[in-house]
C-alpha cells in the first residue's frame, strides 16, 4: 500500500482528546491538565493547539511510527512553546496492511490484549524514555498516536497501572474511545499517511475491505485493555519490565509525585 507523500491534509479538531486528570489512584487522584491523551493533533487547527499551550500543555509525546510522524509532523509544537517528543511505540505493527495480516491471528477482544502486551515487552526502551518524559517535564504533557486507541491506550494504561490505579478505572478509560470510533475513522480519512495514492492497488483495497469490517482489531473493548493487564502481571509485572531500562521505583516515584494531588 502506497502512501501519499503530501502533508497537506485538512485540519480537524481532536474527537478522542481527554484529560486524565480526576482518575482515581493510589494517594489521590490525577491532577487536572497534568497528563492528555488523544488521537492525531498534528491535523489539529492551530487554534485547538494553542488552547491547550493555554491550559499548561508543554510536551507533546508522538507515538506514532516514523512515516506517520515524518509525513504529518508536529508544525506549530515549536512557535507555540510546546516540546514534540518522538518516540515509536510500533514502527511495522500498525501500518494498514500489518494489521490486515495480523487480523487472522487475532480473533478476539483478548487477543488484542495480548498484542498490545507484546508491544509493550518489545517496545519497553520506549515506554521507559516515554515515562520519563512525562515524569520529568515540567507542564503538562499530551500523548497521543493516531487514533488515540492502541499505542496511546497502551500507554494510559501503563502510566495509569504504575499511579495505583483500580483496574476498572483503567479499563473504563481505554473503553471510553469506543464511543468516539466512528469519528475516529472519519477524521483520520483526511490524514495524509492514511491515503493510499491508488484507489485501485489491491493492497490498498484489501485494506479498505479491513477497515469497514467489524474485526476486534478496530474496537476498544474491556476486555483488550483487561487482557493486556493480566498478561503484563499488573504493576509488578510492569516494574520488571522497566528494571531493563532504569530504576522502577525510582520512576513510579517521580510519575506518582509529578501526576498525583
Amino acid at each position: 500500500m502506497s502512501i501519499e507523500t503530501s502533508t497537506a491534509a485538512q485540519t480537524l479538531p481532536l474527537v478522542n482528546l481527554r484529560d486524565l486528570g480526576g482518575i482515581q489512584v493510589e494517594g489521590g487522584r490525577v491532577k487536572s491538565g497534568a497528563l492528555w491523551r488523544s488521537d492525531d493533533p498534528t491535523i489539529s487547527p492551530r487554534a485547538e493547539l494553542s488552547e491547550l499551550a493555554s491550559q499548561g500543555l508543554t510536551a507533546v509525546l508522538d507515538l506514532r511510527s516514523t512515516p506517520e510522524a515524518e509525513l504529518s509532523p508536529h508544525r506549530f509544537s515549536g512557535e507555540l512553546g510546546v516540546r514534540a517528543h518522538h518516540l515509536p511505540l510500533a514502527e511495522t505493527a500498525v501500518h494498514p496492511l500489518a494489521l490486515v495480516e495480523a487480523a487472522p491471528a487475532v480473533r478476539s477482544p483478548a487477543d488484542v490484549g495480548h498484542w498490545y502486551a507484546g508491544l509493550v515487552r518489545s517496545h519497553i526502551h520506549e515506554v521507559a524514555e516515554g515515562l520519563q518524559v512525562i515524569g520529568h517535564t515540567e507542564g503538562g504533557v499530551l500523548f497521543h498516536c493516531a487514533a488515540g486507541k492502541d499505542r496511546t491506550g497502551i500507554l494510559a494504561g501503563v502510566v495509569l497501572t504504575l499511579l495505583g490505579a483500580d483496574r476498572s478505572e483503567i479499563v473504563a478509560d481505554y473503553a471510553r474511545t469506543q464511543e468516539n470510533l466512528n469519528q475516529i475513522f472519519e477524521r483520520l480519512r483526511h490524514a495524509a499517511y492514511t491515503r493510499a495514492q491508488d484507489p485501485d492497488d489491491e493492497d490498498a483495497a484489501r485494506a479498505r475491505e479491513f477497515f469497514s469490517s467489524n474485526h476486534p482489531l478496530l474496537a476498544a473493548t474491556p476486555d483488550s485493555m483487561d487482557s493486556m493487564l493480566t498478561e503484563l502481571g499488573g504493576s509488578g509485572g510492569i516494574l520488571d519490565l522497566l528494571k531493563q531500562q532504569t530504576d522502577p521505583d525510582e520512576l513510579a516515584e517521580g510519575l506518582h509525585s509529578k501526576l498525583v494531588d
